[in-house]
């Protein structure tokens, strides 16, 4: 054993500066690699994660519609953004009964985007046929009212945007001529309420001090 040893003394002198530096590469290789992997890892740790977004974000999307009148299920919805009058009324379970169809048909867009705050009422049969919004339209039209600086009105109504609960706040203007508004908008003047049929002369003179466009 001792005389291989020797025998191999002589390769070890001439090779030993050789096999020194590899074994020097190896050990800078590997930890080379070990420092590259934990880089890795940290920088990983630095990236955000895309999360849903929370509750609050997620509510400025939501409107709030109320449907009331001859449907199944009359209530205030939440609904997302740019929802249609057929979606609220599907979440209602659809009209009544004793809804008057063929009014409904006639004067409700079903693909009309609802919006924030808005109130829509279905009338019943029995209510059409009595003219029972028209009365009360008339009733209020032939009181003579004050101006708007008397009545405390500090902005006036625009017809292109206001909600339901805005319109309905103008005399004589009641659930089913305020719905009338919205479905027949847009407008280019306000004279365009009674070019279009929206309202009636008499009504028209009592809110054209109190409207804009």
């Amino acid at each position: 054993m001792q005389g291989f040893i020797d025998s191999l003394r002589p390769i070890w002198e001439k090779y030993k500066i050789e096999v020194f530096l590899i074994t020097a590469s190896f050990i800078i290789t590997i930890l080379s690699g070990f420092i590259f992997i934990i880089n890795q890892t940290a920088n990983q740790a630095e990236i955000p994660t895309l999360t849903s977004p929370d509750s609050s974000t997620a509510s400025l999307n939501k409107i709030y519609v109320d449907l009331a009148g001859a449907v199944e299920k009359a209530e205030v919805y939440e609904v997302s953004s740019g929802a249609r009058l057929k979606d609220i009324l599907i979440m209602a379970g659809g009209l009544s009964q004793d809804a008057d169809r063929e009014y409904f048909t006639r004067n409700f867009n079903l693909a009309r985007v609802v919006s924030d705050q808005e109130k829509i009422y279905v009338p019943s049969i029995e209510e059409i046929q009595f003219n029972q919004f028209e009365a009360l339209q008339q009733s209020v039209s032939t009181l003579n009212l004050p101006s708007p600086e008397a009545l405390g009105v500090t902005s006036l109504i625009n017809i292109n945007s206001s909600s339901m609960d805005e319109l309905e706040s103008l005399p004589g203007i009641g659930p089913v001529t305020a719905q009338k508004i919205i479905q027949g908008r847009p407008y280019q003047a306000i004279d365009d309420l009674i070019n279009k049929k929206i309202v009636g002369k008499s009504v028209f003179e009592k809110i054209k001090e109190l409207i804009q466009i």
